[in-house]
């Protein structure tokens, strides 16, 4: 069922995930994001990690990130685990007008796009900052950079503000997304939340330049001993849109402390990715017939991947 109440009041029965907590996070109570009814924001810069459509190649430039604490899927292995399991108490509380001014802010440094990175569980603020800030004069591309695990509903408040997607598709299985998200239904989820994406921005548009205007990105962080996943998933995306979108195929992953540190944790993911696995994947993209695809060195992985938060 779509929204059909003021952007303020989505927060005070949250449903904005596909967990559907339903709890009233204007009287401070919270959900599994473990969020507040107002975004916080723990960093924003110009970056140039990301895909070269996105990031470009001028070094004086790069693409206008913002980050969001907090998260409405939990990966236990989250690369940017410190803001993402967790409030840090170093995040800045962010209005839709202050967001706005951010946004601009960063146009005014060469971004350029504005890259929105876990925005989901604020979405009704950030939609109403877009659009504020589109009204006073932003000009470059808005992307909206998710974890995949999305509710249709909520996705169609950025409809016509949006012009870049970058969902993940994580996992295939239910079993392994029941164990590394606690969400079985991620794939099902996932593929009705790129189907919305898509209708929304369409194919894949790059400049003159070759930066991306309008279109989709969807990445998938290979995780070790999960290949069979890696499989379907880009056979599913191939068939589905194939070059319509760009797949962004991911070696970075990066056994974080907290999984090393832990007996329990899973030992697929206290290991890093085994080269044989990733180059038989990036074959198998290219042999599906994916020619707008990016692959990455297999020494992306590592520290220098993950920005310097504020924790």
């Amino acid at each position: 069922m779509e929204y059909n109440v003021p952007m303020e009041n989505l927060y005070s029965y949250c449903n904005l995930c596909p967990r559907h907590c339903g709890v009233d996070r204007t009287s401070g109570d919270t959900g599994f994001c473990k969020s507040p009814s107002y975004p916080v924001v723990n960093l924003y810069k110009l970056h140039f990690g990301e895909e070269p459509v996105i990031s470009g190649i001028n070094a004086a430039r790069g693409s206008g990130t913002v980050f969001f604490e907090g998260c409405g899927t939990g990966c236990v292995f989250c690369q940017n685990y410190d803001i993402s399991h967790r409030l840090t108490g170093r995040g800045t509380k962010m209005d839709a007008h202050m967001l706005s001014d951010v946004f601009l802010e960063l146009q005014s440094q060469g971004a350029y796009n504005i890259n929105l990175v876990t925005p989901m569980h604020y979405a009704p603020t950030v939609a109403d900052s877009i659009a504020s800030a589109k009204l006073s004069g932003l000009k470059i591309p808005v992307a909206i950079n998710c974890s995949g695990y999305d509710s249709v509903d909520t996705l169609r408040l950025f409809d016509g503000l949006a012009d870049i997607y970058m969902p993940d598709m994580k996992f295939f299985s239910a079993g392994i997304a029941g164990r590394f998200a606690g969400a079985p239904d991620y794939f099902q989820t996932c593929c009705l939340a790129i189907d919305e994406m898509y209708r929304q921005v369409g194919s894949y548009t790059l400049s003159p330049d070759g930066l991306l205007m309008r279109g989709m990105i969807v990445r998938h962080l290979m995780l070790p001993g999960c290949l069979f996943d890696t499989k379907h998933i880009l056979e599913y995306l191939c068939a589905r849109y194939g070059n319509n979108i760009a797949i962004s195929l991911m070696s970075q992953y990066t056994p974080m402390p907290h999984i090393t540190s832990d007996h329990n944790s899973d030992p697929r993911l206290r290991r890093h990715l085994s080269a044989e696995h990733y180059n038989s994947m990036c074959t198998l993209l290219s042999s599906l017939g994916q020619t707008n695809a990016f692959v990455q060195e297999l020494g992306s992985s590592g520290d220098s991947m993950i920005p310097d938060f504020k924790t």
